[in-house]
């Protein structure tokens, strides 16, 4: 008898641990596979409260820069992969003006360097730093920044549905 009731705590168990496992990797996999993608107004929102706004990244000197255009990515986001092709053509669109390009990262340097390159954008000005301290929301995030380091125009998220419009405002930017 005592053997009956060992071997049923010992199934028990395994199927508690079991359970567990397979909760942990639902709980992965939604928030680092599955990412949902935020509310379209909420991000709206978030842009408009974004503009104006003065960004202070160590090593930068926005006076000569002139105009930048600072991508805010994660390695970990699948929507920074999917919209890697959209900013390369940016990138091509706007090579003859005086735009500088700037690559913010919650990694190290080198990661972000790698994880920039990986996506083959042609960025050099790779730099580190938590997205919550430039009150980045969500990933991608880009911004067009002034030599006097004040945000005129955000664009929060990955959507092929706004691309035009992007292109055609920062074309705009770029002339002025």
């Amino acid at each position: 008898m005592p053997n009956n009731i060992k071997a049923n705590i010992e199934f028990v168990a395994n199927i508690l641990v079991v359970v567990a496992i397979v909760v942990v990797a639902a709980v992965l996999v939604k928030r680092h596979v599955l990412q949902e993608p935020v509310n379209d107004n909420s991000l709206r929102q978030q842009e408009r409260i974004l503009v104006g706004m003065q960004l202070n990244v160590s090593n930068v000197n926005w006076a000569q820069n002139q105009k930048s255009l600072v991508f805010f990515l994660k390695k970990d986001c699948i929507y920074c992969k999917s919209i890697a092709p959209f900013y390369r053509q940016l990138i091509e669109s706007a090579s003859k003006s005086n735009v500088k390009w700037l690559a913010v990262l919650p990694d190290s340097i080198d990661e972000g360097r790698k994880y920039v390159q990986s996506l083959e954008l042609p960025i050099e000005n790779v730099q580190s730093g938590s997205l919550s301290s430039y009150r980045i929301p969500a990933t991608p995030t880009l911004l067009f920044v002034d030599k006097d380091g004040i945000v005129r125009a955000v664009w929060i998220g990955a959507s092929p549905s706004r691309e035009k419009e992007i292109r055609d405002e920062l074309l705009k930017l770029f002339d002025a």
